[in-house]
């Protein structure tokens, strides 16, 4: 009676998997392209989540500008992003690519923003030098002869400007 348990157990197991092909849309978008779209929605959800009022003072509304910017619509995007779903390989190769931008645009940023602070500095150190140059305050000469008084014998010595 068990060999006959474990048969039809299997059976059921094997009987119950029906997996579906997915077929490729015919408005396929690229996986270069497709990178592209989700490297843009990637940086779009950041800018959103980091600030949402700035977006909407300025009237961009993110989703539209995706789609302009690659000439596609939000089905042929759903439906794109099924069919990567479908076939791992193809999306992890996607992604992938993805945040090798990502990092490379991060890097490039953090190099921009080093040469702006480098550049800030020297502008604080030159105005901070050119400032003591002309400084009223400035400390008198140490090297510098007191004027002696020729009439007073005794006089103390007073510096000449």
């Amino acid at each position: 009676m068990k060999p006959y348990r474990i048969f039809i157990f299997a059976l059921f197991l094997v009987s119950c998997q029906n997996v579906e092909k997915v077929k490729e849309p015919e408005n396929l978008i690229s996986e270069a392209k497709m990178t592209e779209v989700l490297t843009d929605l990637s940086l779009l959800n950041s800018a959103k989540n980091f600030n949402k009022r700035i977006l909407e003072e300025t009237g961009l509304k993110p989703d539209e500008y995706l789609y302009e910017k690659h000439g596609i619509d939000s089905l042929q995007l759903a439906q794109s992003n099924e069919y990567y779903a479908k076939n791992y390989d193809k999306l992890e190769s996607i992604y992938q690519r993805v945040k090798v931008k990502l990092e490379k645009m991060q890097v490039d940023l953090e190099k921009i923003q080093k040469e702006e602070t480098r550049i800030k500095d020297s502008i604080k150190l030159a105005d901070s030098i050119s400032r003591n140059k002309y400084d009223s305050l400035s400390v008198r000469p140490i090297f510098k002869k007191p004027f002696i008084d020729s009439l007073v014998s005794e006089s103390l010595p007073v510096w000449q400007n």
